[in-house]
């Protein structure tokens, strides 16, 4: 089908999926956040830039409470949502979209922090706590902003999975006058997500197990993603004209990356991983996730979570009625 011809799904149909990628290590992480938060001055929540809103895991509030806090958008390099969308959530300038690989960024993270903890530096400097979900680029962020600050090496592991952290670090320094000193958490995920296209995002991202989820519906909501950020199908033009039809685009797939099986026969599944992987890693391009080009989609977000919840309790309230 040729571009000018082509319509893009406006819908994804909600396949069956687990709804939760919630570990041992996830809730004893959260008892040590609660035990710390009363020694921290300011935390970093991290989520990744490309999926802002599902990388948003609300336990964080309950732990943060009243304490100063910046949300830090990761991975802004690989990330095609516009920085006026950024703008438009946070217009009390209480965020940062940085790239881990860019000194710069990273120091205007560091200048941030020190004008909203101005007045509570004390001998033993500012400390600060990453939070976020797992593989948002914790990790990454600590390692960057300790050589951009005191030109050491990495503190801490990274790696393209969810997991790699699992314990909350001591404190790594990473600036001197005043000194800032900065405690890496391991990724928490929500006990329960939203909804399967939540839990499609956490996936594709590589923020949840990637095996849980079957490579060729992965590689179907990464199509449909990427319809809705560029109709036209230039995204992946090189691969296959544009199509809705997942099927389609990994037989021209394969044709065209050679991945075919034992005689001759278009290897789908592998197809599936491989070009799933390669935008995950950022070799693809930009990519957006969630209700990337709506202004109001934070409040909206916020307001059907606190929706959400009086619903739950709500229905907890019943529970405990028909008990009685």
């Amino acid at each position: 089908m040729s571009a000018a011809n082509f319509v893009p799904r406006t819908s994804f149909p909600a396949p069956t999926l687990p709804r939760a990628y919630f570990l041992g290590h996830h809730a004893k992480a959260i008892r040590k956040m609660r035990e710390m938060t009363a020694d921290i001055d300011l935390v970093y929540e991290v989520r990744d830039a490309r999926a802002p809103l599902s990388t948003r895991n609300t336990i964080f509030d309950s732990i943060i409470g009243v304490k100063p806090r910046i949300v830090v958008y990761t991975k802004k390099d690989l990330s095609a949502i516009h920085p006026a969308m950024f703008r438009a959530w946070h217009p009390r300038g209480d965020y940062c979209t940085v790239d881990t690989h860019d000194h710069t960024s990273v120091k205007s993270l560091v200048n941030l922090s020190k004008r909203l903890c101005a007045n509570r530096e004390s001998f033993l400097g500012l400390r600060v706590m990453i939070m976020g979900m797992p593989n948002v680029g914790k990790s990454s962020l600590l390692n960057t902003l300790r050589h951009a600050g005191v030109g050491r090496k990495k503190a801490a592991k990274t790696g393209a999975l969810a997991g790699v952290t699992r314990n909350i670090s001591s404190y790594v320094k990473i600036h001197e006058d005043p000194d800032i000193l900065v405690y890496d958490t391991p990724g928490v995920s929500l006990p329960k997500t939203i909804d399967a296209e939540t839990m499609l995002t956490l996936s594709t991202i590589g923020s949840i197990n990637v095996g849980l989820i079957d490579p060729t519906i992965q590689a179907d909501y990464l199509l449909y993603q990427l319809n809705l950020v560029d109709p036209s199908g230039s995204l992946y033009i090189k691969y296959s004209p544009p199509t809705n039809d997942i099927e389609d685009f990994l037989t021209s797939y394969c044709l065209r990356m050679h991945r075919l099986s034992k005689g001759g026969y278009p290897d789908l599944l592998g197809a599936a991983t491989h070009w799933v992987d390669r935008w995950r890693k950022g070799l693809e391009g930009r990519i957006a996730f969630d209700d990337f080009k709506n202004p109001s989609a934070y409040k909206e977000w916020e307001a059907a979570h606190d929706e959400r919840r009086r619903m739950e309790r709500g229905q907890q309230s019943d529970q405990k009625f028909r008990v009685a």
